[in-house]
């Protein structure tokens, strides 16, 4: 979780930490905010079955809950968000607080 508590804007009317309360819902695209496979990663076809069905699993898009933007020296946002993961099975799951670049984000479909 982000505490902002002691943050002080330098420019209040363009703050470059923007805060969602309550934070708002969105759906991030795991390939996006991790590039996973790159730098040792082994093959899917050679992880041992206890793995594929107990770890957490992280891929396509996951619900989350965007609590806040945040503004990096170069100008590009990044989302502070809250991502449910599970196991494969789906009987285990966690909440996991990540910082994604803006791209990695998108609104959730309409019901």
């Amino acid at each position: 979780m982000i505490n902002t508590d002691s943050w002080t804007e330098r420019w209040p009317e363009h703050p470059v930490i923007r805060t969602f309360d309550p934070p708002r819902a969105v759906q991030v695209d795991i390939g996006k905010a991790l590039p996973l496979g790159r730098g040792g990663a082994a093959r899917a076809d050679y992880v041992s079955l206890r793995v594929k069905s107990s770890s957490i699993y992280l891929a396509g898009l996951r619900p989350a809950l965007q609590t806040h933007w945040l503004q990096m020296h170069d100008g590009q946002w990044l989302a502070a968000i809250t991502v449910y993961v599970t196991d494969a099975a789906g009987t285990n799951s966690l909440e996991l607080d990540m910082i994604v670049t803006a791209d990695a984000i998108t609104e959730p479909p309409a019901p």
